[in-house]
């Protein structure tokens, strides 16, 4: 896909907006019910809804570099019952405009392979991730799609804890979750 604005922004939202990927992955993820979540290019927020509506009671920001997608994903918050812990913002993975440390959950659903840097958003997600808190990477396609990712978040300082295909109503994606290589396992 080319340029991300308006136009693209439109057509994702109508033929991919609720695709079963982020139902899907968030079903799979050890949520806390108090973890805050960050979900870096957002899309319409369906991942972050569907958390909400899992139980995640933390609070639940969508960051995506496109204003229209952003705007989609508002306009979709407005009669979900988290919507009062439900925010997006304009941003991108190299420059998160969120607080250091604030999340429990960092969450990339099919966005990582669309950042100009992943050095840069790997950096970033490092500093806005708790010490204790994980990173979850979906890839729809599966592992072709991303033959670097492992070197990349190792470089990064991050561990892949699990990597796991999954194929279901109609979708083949891979789910990594990692986290800090320096955090015991056992958290």
């Amino acid at each position: 896909m080319g340029d991300w604005n308006t136009e693209t922004a439109e057509w994702y939202a109508k033929k991919y907006g609720e695709y079963p990927t982020n139902r899907l992955a968030v079903d799979r993820l050890d949520l806390k019910s108090d973890a805050a979540i960050l979900d870096i290019g957002c899309g319409t927020g369906a991942a972050l809804r569907h958390a909400a509506a899992r139980g995640a009671q933390g609070s639940l920001v969508g960051v995506d570099l496109v204003p229209r997608m952003v705007e989609i994903a508002e306009e979709r918050r407005g009669g979900d019952p988290a919507s009062d812990r439900l925010r997006f913002l304009v941003g991108t993975a190299e420059a998160l405009p969120v607080g250091d440390g604030s999340f429990d959950v960092v969450l990339a659903f099919d966005s990582y392979d669309h950042w100009k840097d992943p050095s840069a958003g790997l950096s970033e997600v490092r500093r806005v991730l708790r010490p204790d808190g994980h990173f979850a990477v979906v890839k729809d396609g599966g592992v072709r799609a991303l033959r670097s990712f492992g070197k990349e978040v190792a470089a990064a300082g991050f561990r892949v804890e699990s990597e796991e295909q999954i194929e279901a109503e109609g979708v083949a994606f891979t789910l990594w979750q990692c986290r800090l290589a320096n955090q015991d396992p056992g958290v």
